[in-house]
């Protein structure tokens, strides 16, 4: 048994330092073949753990990045990429092959129940065991990237940070107030809740000495948030992203706070401007988008009658196509229809133009003008092979 389990970690350790050369001579190519003054480039680091449900949205993210770091052109700030996966003993999960991976080990069943198995804790656990092996130093550029499963890049994403100060996006959630000093006194002393910024640790650009420095606070401030009872309450869901930013504000580490980073639109999000795949860089799709076949808004906490929610999918991959939203969905719907269809590797992109067209019925095609100027304006944008379907649908 020994020896078997030896066997594996060496297996794993090996598929890990090969995923890791591999990424560090892709950015090493790029970056030799550039000559672009003022370039600052970046690492796309995608966290995450080594799930059927993470996978597939790791494969449609980093399409995405393919995509957006191609029209970013040779000059673009869009360098190398790794997925940071978690998984059980570190061990490869089989998509390395599609995608430059890195593999560290994901807290045990028995040391997550310690933490009421808040499976988001390996995030910044998996951040630090990349620092502690050496991860930081196989990448070339100076910056990274944390991204998410869940991000879909709208557009090329420049560096937006400095050596000295981050570059993050504007939680309306993660707002700390005077109620919050008796936590921050607690696990934290000597920061005021003015101190803290709404961020969180993804989307985040940010250089590698001071991610590196964070990393063991952002850790371990969040592992002992989820042992307090009344921190967990109050922190809930998002615990681990108070972790990061009470741990930069004890720190002293500040954030350029970019509200259009990303966008994280539902269907009661109201007026959505046509153009906004060409306004903020990434579309978050953390909220479920929920209508009746009528195109109302489902209600809150409700799954809708056309439902596009990546919550459906955690065991099991998403169906190939999906049916067209009500033909009077909010633009969001469609775009994140047209971006989110699952690709059979992170090369492909699966888009059936007469189903987009025809929708099976004459309702579900998108009437609205807005929905018109919004597939249009898409035609450029979408994966290939999917122009000609959002010509169809407008």
């Amino acid at each position: 048994a020994a020896t078997s389990a030896a066997a594996t970690s060496a297996a794993a350790t090996s598929a890990a330092a090969a995923s890791a050369a591999a990424t560090t001579a892709a950015a090493a190519s790029k970056s030799d073949a550039d000559d672009c003054p003022g370039r600052v480039p970046f690492h796309g680091l995608l966290t995450c753990q080594g799930s059927v449900y993470q996978q597939w949205q790791a494969r449609i993210m980093y399409f995405h990045w393919k995509k957006q770091t191609a029209a970013a052109g040779p000059c673009g700030d869009m360098g190398g990429f790794t997925r940071l996966v978690a998984s059980e003993g570190g061990k490869p999960d089989g998509l390395e092959a599609e995608m430059p991976s890195f593999f560290v080990r994901q807290y045990t069943t028995a040391e997550i129940a310690r933490y009421g198995h808040f499976g988001v804790l390996n995030r910044p656990f998996s951040v630090v065991q990349f620092a502690d092996r050496g991860g930081f130093e196989a990448l070339q550029e100076q910056f990274v990237y944390i991204a998410e499963t869940d991000h879909v890049l709208m557009r090329p994403l420049p560096n937006l940070a400095t050596p000295d100060k981050a570059a993050a996006f504007s939680f309306g959630y993660m707002h700390c107030g005077s109620s919050h000093q008796p936590l921050l006194d607690k696990f934290a002393p000597g920061v005021t809740y003015s101190d803290v910024q709404p961020v969180g640790p993804s989307p985040l650009v940010v250089s590698k000495p001071v991610l590196r420095r964070l990393a063991p606070l952002w850790l371990n401030l969040s592992l002992a948030l989820k042992l307090d009872p009344v921190a967990d309450r109050r922190f809930g869901w998002v615990l681990e992203m108070w972790g990061y930013s009470i741990a930069a504000a004890s720190l002293g580490v500040k954030h350029r706070l970019v509200r259009n980073f990303q966008v994280e639109y539902g269907a009661s999000a109201g007026r959505i401007p046509p153009e906004f795949p060409t306004l903020s860089y990434i579309f978050h799709y953390t909220y479920g988008i929920e209508y009746t076949l009528q195109g109302r808004p489902q209600g809150v906490m409700q799954i809708g009658e056309w439902s596009l929610d990546k919550r459906h999918y955690f065991g099991a991959l998403p169906p190939k196509q999906l049916a067209p939203p009500p033909h009077c969905a909010l633009e969001c719907a469609w775009v994140l229809l047209a971006r989110s269809t699952r690709p059979r590797t992170s090369s492909e992109v699966i888009i059936d133009p007469q189903r987009v067209r025809s929708g099976g019925a004459p309702s579900t095609r998108p009437r609205s003008s807005s929905a018109r100027r919004t597939a249009a304006a898409l035609a450029a944008a979408l994966p290939t092979g999917a122009a000609a379907a959002a010509a169809a649908a407008a």
